[in-house]
């Protein structure tokens, strides 16, 4: 019998690696090939992706929604895994994927993702839908042999009033549900939660931007996301309304407005400038910085803690943050608010006037898509745990004819001819940890890191020579330990002394390490990190 298998590689019970497994006789397709960003207590890795050693398949397609990272940020990866795989991208998409390859220096076509997609027997079909970030699509899979189709939108708001594009694309859902009998959801949870029951249009943020802009008596640094180009459009447009010059400050900055200006998306009105081409930075202007999640290297951070090369805040200056704190953030922002306000600068948030509108559905946005499409059987997907479960009860309310599922990462949903679903529950495969120049490292490694960054580390080193003293032959470096000279002079007898016993240069290094990390224990009440090399 002829059967439908779904199984999320990534981006269910998470917010990030979103990754859709989605196979029909001999057809395996992948939609989207996304990065999870880590927590603080991963100490700076790069990001997480799923791991796919366990994926035997032949993919034959990649499809992706849209060009936010944690949808396509691990493209290069899947690339390289699936290297035979054709790859499909709308069009800002596409362009920033190319960018990705093009800086990696690697060479891969990419497919421009317009309206209808046959790969064998499934019939895909793009599906306008609004977003944070333009060109956003939903897919519909549709497979006649089994009267099934999958409504696939992992990221979407309903905004029937966008200045900037068309509205969510619902009559297109129904006349795409008219056609199967088995309708299967997949849909975004990232709001389920929200008390806002629709989500803010982009055009209602105009009015406030505008005032703020406008009564701020010196420079407007704002910050929001870089990939939200129809919010740096509004700015724009604003900008030209009141006669004000455009700074672009920050890399990510620098290349998606260049990106969209490609794609002919954006429209900068002849006001845009580089930095480092404007004379007087003193006097009132815009300025669209990148960093508005506070982050360390990002560019609203270094102007706050006063490095910044070209930038330096006073009482004049307003900032204001366009963007909401993404879950975790909420610390470094209200340090980062603190730091401007300390400065003089006025700090402005969503708190004080409609200034961000998220790129996620409210109650009555899914509301809309789950009545125009009517599904059969609901997955929610794209949302931590609790977001689905709350998704799932949301689900029991609007759908109670539907079959509403809860699935985990690398779950089985298989769907047969005959309607039949099945659930299989499988154990989630941890995701790969990405450091550096795209090199995966263990996990063990983390652990290591927290100990050296939490404790210190002592490293001792000593040389296997004919010297007899101690001062000669032990050297100790200590960091991240507070510690005095003769402390250390004392360690290197100790060690010395251990050094000269009986046993293997294993059995002494080992006692060494032990020695090392009681003394300290002694001295500070925790133990650091102790690495011993005898040459």
């Amino acid at each position: 019998m002829s059967k439908l298998t779904i199984s999320p590689l990534g981006g269910v019970g998470q917010i990030g690696s979103n990754a859709t497994l989605i196979s029909y006789e001999e057809t395996n397709i992948i939609i989207d090939a996304g990065i999870l960003f880590p927590s603080e207590d991963c100490f700076d890795i790069n990001y997480l992706i799923p791991d796919l050693s366990d994926v035997k398949l032949k993919i034959s397609n990649i499809i992706i929604s849209h060009g936010h990272e944690d949808h396509i940020g691990a493209i290069s990866h899947y690339i390289e895994k699936f290297p035979e795989a054709q790859i499909h991208a709308p069009k800002f998409a596409k362009e920033l994927i190319e960018d990705k390859l093009n800086y990696l220096d690697l060479s891969k076509k990419i497919h421009r993702l317009d309206d209808t997609l046959i790969i064998d027997k499934i019939e895909i079909n793009a599906v306008h839908v609004n977003h944070s970030i333009p060109n956003t699509k939903g897919l519909h899979l549709g497979i006649k042999e089994i009267d099934t189709g999958i409504l696939f939108i992992s990221d979407f708001k309903s905004d029937f009033n966008c200045p900037y594009e068309g509205p969510i694309d619902l009559e297109q859902m129904k006349s795409l549900a008219r056609k199967y009998t088995n309708r299967i959801s997949m849909l975004d949870s990232t709001n389920i939660t929200s008390s806002a029951l629709r989500t803010t249009s982009e055009s209602e943020l105009k009015s406030d931007l505008s005032k703020f802009i406008k009564d701020a008596p010196g420079r407007v640094f704002i910050t929001c996301f870089a990939s939200n180009i129809h919010r740096i459009q509004t700015i724009f447009d604003i900008a030209k309304e009141q006669n004000l010059k455009v700074i672009t400050y920050g890399r990510s900055l620098l290349k998606y407005t260049r990106i969209a200006s490609e794609c002919e998306i954006f429209d900068d009105h002849g006001l845009i400038r580089e930095v480092e081409s404007v004379q007087d930075l003193s006097k009132k202007q815009i300025i669209i910085c990148s960093g508005s999640q506070g982050e360390f290297r990002g560019t609203v951070k270094r102007i706050s803690s006063g490095n910044d090369k070209f930038f330096k805040v006073n009482e004049k200056d307003t900032f204001i943050f366009s963007s909401k704190a993404i879950p975790g953030n909420e610390k470094k922002l209200a340090f980062l608010y603190n730091e401007l306000t300390s400065s003089g600068a006025e700090v402005i948030t969503n708190a004080n006037g409609l200034i961000h509108a998220s790129g996620h559905p409210g109650k009555e946005d899914l509301k809309d898509v789950y009545e125009a499409y009517l599904p059969t059987i609901a997955i929610p997907i794209h949302g931590e745990t609790y977001f689905i479960r709350k998704h799932i009860e949301f689900l029991n309310t609007i759908l109670p004819k539907s079959k509403a599922l809860e699935i985990a990462n690398r779950d089985v949903v298989t769907i047969f001819a005959n309607g039949e679903v099945k659930l299989n529950k499988t154990e989630e495969v941890p995701p790969i940890l990405i450091h550096g120049n795209r090199i995966e490292i263990e996990r063990e490694k983390i652990s290591e890191r927290r100990k050296m960054a939490t404790l210190g580390s002592v490293f001792i080193s000593i040389a296997n020579n004919s010297i007899k003293k101690a001062s000669g032959r032990v050297h100790i470096t200590a960091l991240g330990i507070p510690y005095e000279e003769d402390q250390l002079n004392q360690l290197k007898e100790l060690c010395f002394n251990l050094y000269q016993e009986k046993g293997t240069l294993d059995q002494r290094s080992e006692k060494i390490r032990i020695a090392t990390r009681r003394y300290f224990q002694n001295i500070l009440g925790y133990r650091p990190l102790a690495i011993v090399h005898i040459c």
